[in-house]
């Protein structure tokens, strides 16, 4: 039982991330990865992505309305911060030119309501897009 009520909210969190996330990417085009889990406040997760020189990309991060918010932060290979949405009014998006082939961290976090007697969770999306030329 706890197999299929895992698997039902692994596709709930997927068709989250196609019909609310993906919309975001335009005018980028998809790259087909629909990265998606349900997060609680404070949680934070790690996604790793390759991105490849002379490529164009947005990056999308959004979370289904209950939750308090979302911070994220983009880092390269030595854990510099080359973006972080808290500096840009936890914008739900950022676009960015690779000038060399790379692995970058996307560092997720749920922000805290800072409402002990709640605890809320959800479905979070992460989604990149490229530009077409």
């Amino acid at each position: 039982m706890g197999i299929f009520i895992s698997a039902n909210i692994s596709a709930q969190c997927v068709s989250f991330a196609r019909a609310i996330a993906k919309p975001e990417l335009s005018p980028f085009l998809h790259d087909g990865n629909y990265n998606a889990t349900i997060l609680g406040e404070g949680e934070t997760i790690v996604l790793r992505k390759t991105v490849f020189k002379g490529q164009k990309y947005r990056l999308v991060v959004k979370g289904v309305s209950d939750l308090p918010g979302l911070r994220y932060r983009v880092l390269d290979q030595e854990s510099e911060v080359l973006f972080d949405n808290a500096s840009y009014d936890y914008t739900s998006q950022w676009d960015f030119d690779v000038r060399t082939t790379r692995t970058l961290a996307v560092e997720i976090t749920v922000l805290d309501d800072n409402k002990p007697q709640t605890a809320i969770g959800g479905c979070v999306a992460v989604l990149f897009g490229l530009q077409l030329d």
